[in-house]
């Protein structure tokens, strides 16, 4: 006599293994969401504070008179930390400013541009990890108050005329702007 197997109601082996595939694509596709959400939070906060910093400037050269030009052998950013112009926990080194909170920009460059007598100025940012797209994002979301842009240190390049952020930064090639890392710095030129 044969005796018929009874179903206990437990799992079989394919039906634990499509449960992990699922979870695992779960998974990854929150991952993907999770980092798009940083990436775009980066960028935000990145936006606001060169946004602070261009008020800033703005408000300093407003307090001098009209003269961008810091006292001699002073910085700007220094300068501008003087006249309280700088957010109190932000950290002044020479032309550079820290955040509190180094994080996605691990600093920032102010400085009088080539032609200080027309109150022209430069922000950089130091961010090692940005990617193509964040680049390209930061300097799109600026792109009607500056008039260039400086990256990993090549010749600055002029935005208007017919010249955009993709154009000057990756040649109008779109995927380019959304690949590699961009390892290195971004500079506005703001007049």
């Amino acid at each position: 006599m044969i005796k018929k197997l009874e179903n206990n109601g437990g799992f079989t082996l394919m039906e634990i293994i499509v449960a992990m595939i699922v979870v695992g694509i779960l998974s990854a596709g929150g991952l993907m969401v999770y980092n798009g959400l940083i990436g775009s939070s980066n960028v935000t906060a990145t936006i606001q504070s060169i946004s602070k910093l261009e008020s800033a400037v703005n408000s300093y050269i407003q307090v001098n008179g009209g003269s961008i030009i810091p006292p001699t052998g002073v910085s700007l950013p220094y300068a501008m930390q003087e006249d309280n112009l700088l957010p109190p926990s932000w950290t002044v080194n020479g032309n550079n400013v820290l955040p509190p909170n180094p994080g996605f920009v691990e600093s920032f460059y102010i400085a009088t541009g080539a032609n200080p007598g027309q109150y022209n100025y430069v922000i950089g940012i130091s961010a090692p990890q940005m990617t193509n797209a964040q680049a390209l994002d930061i300097c799109n979301s600026l792109e009607n108050s500056i008039s260039g842009v400086d990256a990993n240190g090549n010749a600055n390049f002029n935005i208007g005329n017919g010249q955009t952020c993709l154009s000057d930064l990756f040649g109008n090639d779109a995927n380019n702007a959304n690949s590699s890392i961009f390892q290195g710095n971004l500079t506005f030129t703001f007049n």
